[in-house]
C-alpha cells in the first residue's frame, strides 16, 4: 500500500507478480519423485589397493573413465589416493526437489533447458531461476540450497572432499549440514565463503554483493593478490566488494509484522534505520517451497491478487543502510480471496483513496493525478513507479479527480500505448 500525501512525491511499492499452475505432468512426476527418493552419485570410501583406474572399471563400466574421477573429486596425483578419502563416481550430485515458476539448466556445450521437480544436478551445471521463479536443491549429505528469483549458479566442484558453488548473480540462501572433513563454499565474483554446519545468505544483487549469516559461522576470504580473510559470526554480515568490504557488523534485528489487512495488506513494524524490507511466502516453514517475495522502500507490502487463498509461511527482513539483509521474522499469514484486489478505486475514509491496476512483477508505471481529463495541470507524477497500486489523500478540496497509470517500456512511456499498458480512472471527493 503507497500513501500520497498531496506532495509532487509518490512513496514506491513493489509491483505484483503472477503465479502460473504448475501442468498435470509436471505434479505426477513430482509425486514420483517423491515415492522413488532422490537418485545421487555413487560414492566409494578409498581402501588399500584401490586405483582410478580400477574404480573406473567398477563403478563407470570402463577403465577409460579415471581422469573424470580425477577431476570430479579433486584428486592432484591419481596415484595417491588417501586411505579414507570419499571419491564420488559420477551421476547426480543434487536435486531439485521444490520449483515455482520457471528455471533453465546449461550443462557443457548443451542448449539451456527448462527444469522440472526431480531434475539431477552435475558438477559443471549452470542453474538459472527466471523472475518471479524459486529453485531448491537437496544434496546427498542432506543440505539444502536455494535459489530465488532472478539468480544464476553455477556448480563447480562436488567431491567427498568439496563442494563449491559458484553465484554468477542473485542470491543464495543455503541450510548446510555439519561437514565431516568436507568443505562447502560459496564463491562471488570478489570473495569466497566456507562453511560447515551454518544457515546463511550470499547476494550479488542491485551492485551489493553481501554474505548474511543466520546461525553458524562463515570465513571470507577476498580473491584478490594480498587477500583479506573475516569470520563473520551469527547474526552477523558483511560486504564482500567495496570500500566498506571485509568488516564485519550485526545485522538489523528481524522486523515484527503489525497486520494483515483484508484488502491483502502486510503492514510491518518500522524500523528507524532500516533502508527498505523484503518479504517471502512459502509452503514449508523452512523456506524451502518460495511461492513469492517482494522487496519495498517501506513497511507494508501489497500480495498480488494471484495467489491461492490458503494459509503461508510468512518471512520478513530488513535491509540497513549498507543493504546488508537482516535476521529474519517468521510467521503464519492467512491470505483469502478478495475482490478488492481488482483494478479501480476504494475509499479508505477520511479523505484517503487507494487506487488499483493490474501489473506483473518489476514492471514500471508513470502515474499521474489532476483534476481535468487533459491532465493538466498534474496534482502529482511519478515517472518511476515500481507497483501497481497507490494510496492519495487526505483531500479538503471536494470535486472529481482523474488519474492514470502508464506502462514504462524501453525506457519511456506512451500515452497512446495499447489499453492493455495504460489503465485511468476518476472518483469523487465529496464535500464535507
Amino acid at each position: 500500500m503507497t500513501t500520497y500525501q498531496m506532495t509532487p512525491h509518490l512513496q514506491l511499492e513493489q509491483a505484483t507478480q503472477r503465479r502460473h499452475p504448475a501442468p498435470l505432468w509436471n505434479l505426477l512426476l513430482s509425486l514420483l519423485f517423491t515415492l522413488a527418493g532422490p537418485a545421487f552419485a555413487q560414492t566409494h570410501v578409498v581402501k588399500p589397493g584401490d586405483t582410478l583406474w580400477d574404480l573406473s572399471r567398477q563403478y563407470m563400466q570402463s577403465p577409460l573413465h579415471w581422469p573424470q574421477i580425477q577431476k570430479n573429486n579433486a584428486v592432484p596425483v591419481p596415484e595417491h589416493l588417501k586411505l579414507g578419502q570419499v571419491l564420488m563416481l559420477g551421476g547426480d550430485v543434487a536435486i531439485v526437489t521444490e520449483l515455482t515458476g520457471s528455471a533453465l539448466l546449461k550443462r557443457g556445450n548443451a542448449a539451456q533447458r527448462p527444469l522440472v521437480r526431480g531434475t539431477g544436478v552435475q558438477a559443471g551445471d549452470e542453474l538459472v531461476t527466471q523472475q518471479d521463479a524459486f529453485l531448491s536443491m537437496t544434496l546427498a549429505d542432506g543440505s539444502h540450497v536455494v535459489m530465488p528469483s532472478s539468480s544464476a549458479v553455477k556448480v563447480l566442484v562436488f567431491s567427498g572432499q568439496l563442494v563449491r558453488f559458484e553465484l554468477l548473480s542473485g542470491r543464495l540462501e543455503s541450510h548446510v549440514e555439519k561437514q565431516n572433513g568436507r568443505h562447502f563454499e560459496v564463491r562471488t565474483k570478489s570473495a569466497e565463503l566456507g562453511v560447515r554446519g551454518t544457515h546463511f545468505r550470499v547476494r550479488d544483487e542491485d551492485n551489493v554483493t553481501a554474505v548474511e549469516v543466520i546461525e553458524g559461522k562463515v570465513v571470507a576470504g577476498e580473491l584478490a593478490a594480498d587477500p583479506r580473510t573475516l569470520l563473520v559470526g551469527v547474526a552477523q554480515g558483511s560486504l564482500l566488494a567495496g570500500s566498506d568490504a571485509m568488516q564485519s557488523h550485526p545485522l538489523p534485528p528481524a522486523p515484527q509484522r503489525i497486520e494483515t489487512a483484508i484488502d491483502g495488506d502486510v503492514v510491518v513494524t518500522p524500523q528507524p534505520d532500516a533502508s527498505g524490507y523484503r518479504l517471502q511466502l512459502a509452503r514449508d516453514d523452512r523456506f524451502l517451497q518460495l511461492m513469492h517475495e517482494q522487496r519495498s522502500s517501506l513497511p507494508h507490502f501489497t500480495l498480488p491478487d494471484t495467489l491461492d487463498p490458503g494459509f503461508y509461511h510468512l518471512r520478513l527482513t530488513a535491509f540497513d543502510s549498507r543493504q546488508l539483509e537482516g535476521l529474519p521474522s517468521d510467521s503464519t499469514v492467512y491470505i483469502a480471496a478478495s475482490a478488492s484486489r481488482q483494478s479501480g478505486v476504494e475509499s479508505l475514509g477520511n479523505g484517503r483513496y487507494k487506487i488499483r491496476w493490474p501489473g506483473r512483477s518489476g514492471q514500471k508505471f508513470r502515474f499521474e493525478l489532476a483534476r481535468t481529463t487533459e491532465f493538466a495541470p498534474l496534482l502529482a507524477e511519478d515517472s518511476a513507479f515500481y507497483g501497481t497500486n497507490v494510496t492519495v489523500g487526505p483531500f479538503v478540496v471536494p470535486g472529481k479527480y482523474y488519474w492514470r497509470s502508464i506502462e514504462i517500456s524501453n525506457g519511456s512511456a506512451a500515452v497512446d500505448a495499447a489499453p492493455a499498458a495504460s489503465f485511468s480512472g476518476s472518483f469523487e471527493v465529496p464535500a464535507p
